[in-house]
């Protein structure tokens, strides 16, 4: 048996010193920033815009004016697209009468499609790429300071009435200020909604 009588030890190098230390101190995650994701504008969407109708603003719906804004994306599915507007509420409560109008923005028929549930008085079409104001009248008004919309719609390919929205898909317009609008305009925050555009007497409901 051997021993190394009288051999200084020698320190360990500055390398092994670092290389050793880089293991003993854990790594820190630096999280990259996430991408910024734009919001996109829906096939059907709320402006904010809606209206008190009194007695003055027209002869036929004696409720509300909201105003929507319609979007068909550039392409297929669909081309053409037919919207359905169906259980309009005010309030969480059913309007029994409605129309929508198409205010402005490019227009367009479609006579060989006809949806389930659809009206004169609650269907449009939109051409493709193609965004529009939507204005809907309600022969309904609640006695409530702020007002909350919500519909249901649904949208079809014009050309094989095939449905784009497998089932009515619903939106809300949130609690809104509902000025009145007169036959001038009043201080309705809609543009156009007064003095209304044609509206029907059978869409009123009874």
């Amino acid at each position: 048996m051997s021993h190394n009588h009288g051999v200084t030890p020698t320190s360990p190098s500055r390398r092994s010193v670092v290389k050793g230390a880089a293991w003993a101190v854990p790594a820190v995650a630096v999280a990259a920033a996430a991408p910024t994701v734009a919001a996109s504008q829906g096939p059907l969407t709320f402006t904010g815009g809606a209206c008190k109708l009194p007695g003055n603003a027209n002869d036929i719906f004696k409720g509300y004016v909201f105003e929507l804004s319609a979007y068909n994306a550039p392409g297929p599915n669909p081309v053409t697209g037919v919207t359905v507007i169906t259980n309009v509420r005010i309030n969480n409560v059913p309007v029994t009468g409605y129309q929508v109008v198409v205010y402005s923005g490019s227009t367009c028929t479609c006579g060989t499609c006809t949806p389930p549930g659809s009206t004169t008085c609650n269907t449009f079409c939109t051409p493709d790429g193609a965004t529009q104001r939507i204005f809907v009248y309600t022969n309904s008004q609640q006695n409530s300071q702020n007002t909350s919309f919500s519909l249901d719609y649904q949208r079809y390919e014009c050309s094989t009435c095939t449905a784009i929205d497998p089932t009515p898909v619903s939106i809300s317009s949130g609690s809104l200020s509902t000025p009145p609008a007169t036959g001038g305009g009043g201080s309705c925050n809609i543009q156009g909604a007064v003095p209304a555009p044609t509206l029907s007497a059978a869409c009123a409901g009874p």
